[in-house]
């Protein structure tokens, strides 16, 4: 079995990378730039450039595509993200099928749900994505639908939820690093609103390990969130960061933010039924890891 990343310099590709190689499993990593963070085999590719990413899935079994413009930059630039989001998805579709890969695993996003309409979020709830990178992610889950029913190509979907973990650094803005740096440097914290906003908060060792589980079993052409089934609150992670630093954190509430999102949960009934199991790190025991590794960067 030989797997081929995409994205493999990213928080989430190092942490995937990582566990296949622990796990046995021959990978070959790429990225548009090396990491010297993975010692997989290694070749650069630009998703945009056909040649190169066919160049990376020939003679693979299987391939993962983590890589992405992020959300931040499709407000910025949506034309650019839709171009390295979705032509560059195409790009690795069209590849695949060349080289007759047996399941393309992709990392698609639960923000593309856009406005909560009912809690916990299954994976029939509506979609009516607010963002630039919700639309490409959406679009990207209808093109493997397409591409499977055309063309034979196997797929499985992953919606990530609010993944956290060694790999996420403070200057990426995600709010587990930013808590960390913010009570480490400051003891305090702004949240937007009263802080009692749900979110589903995955540690991202539990999620490789599903990318472990999704390469070994038949599990094909199914759309399935990743996420822990439990809502934790922001005013809740600050306090609980606070617990493991040894710090009372002070809370700033500022006004909130016009279109914040409520309460945002997982539905896992799907992905216990399809790999008998959810995540099972607990949010104190993988803000610990966490903090243990952001320590140790000095």
């Amino acid at each position: 079995m030989k797997v081929a990343v995409f994205g493999a310099s990213g928080f989430v590709g190092i942490n995937v990378v990582n566990a296949f190689q622990q796990a046995g499993i021959d990978v070959v990593a790429s990225d548009i730039r090396e990491t010297p963070h993975i010692t997989a085999e290694f070749k650069p590719a630009d998703l945009l450039d056909y040649d190169q990413v066919a160049g990376v899935v020939k003679g693979s079994d299987m391939v993962v595509h983590l890589a992405a413009s992020p959300l931040p930059i499709s407000i910025e630039k949506p034309r650019l993200n839709a171009r390295i989001n979705i032509e560059g998805s195409l790009n690795v579709m069209d590849a695949a099928r060349e080289h007759g890969v047996k399941k393309i695993i992709f990392s698609s996003a639960s923000s593309l749900v856009g406005e909560v309409k009912y809690n916990p979020v299954d994976e029939k709830h509506p979609a009516t994505p607010k963002t630039p990178y919700g639309v490409a992610k959406y679009a990207i889950e209808h093109y493997l639908r397409v591409y499977q029913e055309l063309y034979g190509l196997n797929y499985l979907i992953f919606r990530f939820y609010n993944i956290y973990g060694p790999w996420q650094y403070p200057e990426s803005g995600a709010l587990i690093p930013m808590v960390y740096r913010k009570l480490k440097d400051e003891g305090s914290f702004n949240v937007f609103g009263d802080g009692k906003q749900a979110r589903d908060f995955i540690y991202v060792g539990d999620l490789a390990d599903f990318y472990v589980k999704a390469v070994r079993k038949d599990v094909k052409n199914e759309v399935v969130n990743l996420g822990t089934g439990k809502g934790t609150t922001i005013k809740e992670v600050v306090e609980i960061a606070g617990e493991i630093l040894g710090i009372e954190p002070k809370i700033n509430y500022l006004p909130q933010r016009p279109g914040e999102i409520d309460n945002f949960v997982a539905d896992t009934g799907k992905l216990r039924g399809l790999f008998s199991e959810v995540p099972g790190t607990s949010l104190d025991m993988g803000l610990q890891k966490t903090f243990d590794w952001l320590r140790a960067l000095g």
